[in-house]
This record gives C-alpha cells, sequence and structure tokens, in this order.
C-alpha cells in the first residue's frame, strides 16, 4: 500500500500544485480588487513577485518532510524537484522583468 504513493509523478505534482494553490489563497485573501494581469504588473513594479512566489514555495517544504518521514523517498524526490523547478523560474524571472 506504501509504495502506491512512492513515486516521483506523484511528488511532481503534488510539489507544484502546492505553491499554485497557496498564491490562489493569498490571492483571495489579499488581492481580489485587482485581475491577474494587473496584480502581476503590480508585484513585479514594486519589485515583489520573485519574493512572493518564493514564498509560496514553502508548503513544499512541509510535504517533503512528511514524505521522508514516511519513506516515501521517491515521492520526495518529486517535490524536490519542483521546487528546484520553482527556483529556475524565479532566478530567470528576476533577471529578466
Amino acid at each position: 500500500m506504501k509504495y502506491k504513493y512512492d513515486k516521483l509523478q506523484l511528488g511532481l505534482i503534488l510539489g507544484i500544485l502546492a505553491p499554485l494553490i497557496t498564491m490562489t489563497i493569498i490571492y483571495i485573501v489579499k488581492f481580489t480588487d485587482y485581475s491577474l494581469p494587473e496584480l502581476v504588473d503590480l508585484l513585479v513594479q514594486k519589485k515583489v513577485f520573485t519574493k512572493i512566489v518564493s514564498l509560496c514555495v514553502i508548503p513544499n517544504l512541509a510535504l517533503f518532510f512528511l514524505f521522508l518521514n514516511k519513506f516515501l523517498y521517491r515521492s520526495a524526490r518529486g517535490i524536490l524537484l519542483a521546487t528546484i523547478i520553482f527556483a529556475i523560474f524565479v532566478f530567470v524571472t528576476k533577471f529578466t522583468l
């Protein structure tokens, strides 16, 4: 049963969904006055877009340690891979916007 959840793809999907869900919650709680393109423009203009995206990846830390504690190492690798993808996105965005 444990091996059913020990898949790289599962970790990758969860590692991408967790930050997106976090971003959605932040948008709903704080920024509903703006449309999504307006919000992105505002955040880029104020130079906080990459900082907010970086903070939204924090839930991946909890997922990573959860999978490690359950000995689901392949899923933990997927979480790590998703986090690296977000880090590359932040790095590229920081120097191009």
